[in-house]
């Protein structure tokens, strides 16, 4: 009898002790309920960069990261957490950029402020800085068609969605519309079509260049990870999680003109990295601004060939993350809708938006392809890192 009951306890034990060890903490990127990640034929993803750098003509092309020691981890006295995330104080101590409530104010201003005075400003010849009746100034963009005021705005939204604070706000106004009577005279001379819809952007003043991190300035030809200037202060860390983001963002609606641009011209400028970012700027408080973002979504899409190769090797890079960004880019991937949610928002937010135009099919699909491709992206480096 005695002997059945120590069994019997000893069999109680070795479950008991089975099931605590068997217990671990889901990963921010798996989570128990989840079903398993696999990668259906349906998810489209970019060209390779093998399959277009070697085509007749093509302009010389830099180098993206790729680890050859995959046992690599993050050491024991790492910054990170699960070698991939930012820690939670640092996400807590990047700068607010353009807070939401501050953002509905100004969306607000704009609607309704009648534009007061028109000058010449705000980068290309076409666009102008206006002077709105609560003494505010923002810039007007005329786009040379609507493919690029619908990426401007829709840029924003989706900065909304995946959480980045250093888009500006944006919202459309039509020329010649009553907002417009007090400046008919210099809106004649802008050439302006009379009913096209531009985009206002708050105009922010006492803005710096930004140059880019020593791994992305790519003077020998290469790229280099954002990792490996973990360690340099927390400035410079603050900075780098910023810089992760503004990757992770342009890759997604394909965006050309930023650093991309940068990384195209080193062709004929080595020295370019040193001169800047083109369409980033820093605020006094270290908030890198993402201005101009008329070269997303369709646009870009459009001109994928041309320009994608640098997108995806700057994605190459980017293996630090923020919690936050990466549920949300896996909650897109599964949910396998992103555009409509993206749309759904902005024709809730935008009240001029089903005039502008959505994104065709084609392009949704595109959108949803390039969500796989990043998700996929973060996989991999939950592999290699954690």
């Amino acid at each position: 009898m005695r002997a059945a009951l120590t069994l019997i306890l000893s069999g109680f034990l070795l479950l008991v002790g089975g099931m605590l060890l068997s217990r671990r903490e889901p990963h921010p990127i798996e989570h128990p309920k989840d079903p398993p990640h696999r990668f259906p034929r349906s998810v489209r993803t970019p060209p390779t960069v093998g399959a277009t750098f070697h085509s007749a003509g093509s302009p010389p092309l830099t180098t993206g990261y790729k680890p050859t020691d995959k046992s690599t981890r993050a050491p024991a006295d790492s910054p990170l957490e699960q070698g991939i995330f930012w820690p939670p104080a640092l996400e807590q101590a990047l700068p607010m950029g353009f807070p939401l409530e501050a953002a509905e104010r100004w969306k607000e201003t704009a609607r309704s402020a009648g534009v007061v005075a028109l000058e010449r400003g705000c980068g290309r010849s076409t666009n102008r800085m206006a002077t709105l009746s609560d003494g505010s100034r923002v810039c007007v963009r005329y786009g040379i068609n609507p493919e690029q005021i619908q990426g401007e705005l829709l840029s924003y939204y989706l900065s909304r969605l995946l959480g980045l604070r250093g888009v500006p706000p944006c919202v459309l106004s039509r020329v010649g519309s009553p907002q417009w009577a007090p400046v008919q005279t210099e809106l004649a001379a802008t050439g302006w079509t009379q009913g096209a819809l531009v985009s206002f952007t708050p105009w922010l003043h006492n803005l710096s260049s930004v140059l880019p991190p020593m791994a992305l300035r790519a003077q020998d030809g290469k790229l280099r990870p954002l990792r490996t200037e973990l360690g340099k202060g927390g400035a410079t860390m603050l900075e780098l999680a910023q810089w992760a983001d503004l990757i992770l963002f342009d890759y997604l609606t394909a965006n050309f003109d930023r650093l991309v641009s940068n990384l195209f011209s080193l062709q004929w400028d080595p020295h370019i990295m040193l001169r800047g970012t083109n369409n980033l700027h820093r605020t006094p408080d270290g908030a890198l601004v993402l201005l101009d973002n008329e070269a997303g979504f369709a646009h870009g899409y459009r001109l994928l060939g041309t320009w994608d190769k640098y997108n995806e090797q700057l994605l190459g890079t980017v293996c630090v993350f923020r919690r936050s960004v990466v549920r949300k880019v896996r909650e897109m991937y599964l949910a396998r809708n992103f555009a409509q949610e993206l749309q759904a928002l902005y024709l809730q937010e935008e009240p001029l938006a089903a005039e502008l135009g959505l994104l065709s099919e084609a392009q949704a699909q595109t959108l949803q392809g390039r969500v796989g491709h990043e998700y996929k992206h973060m996989l991999s480096c939950q592999d290699k890192y954690s």
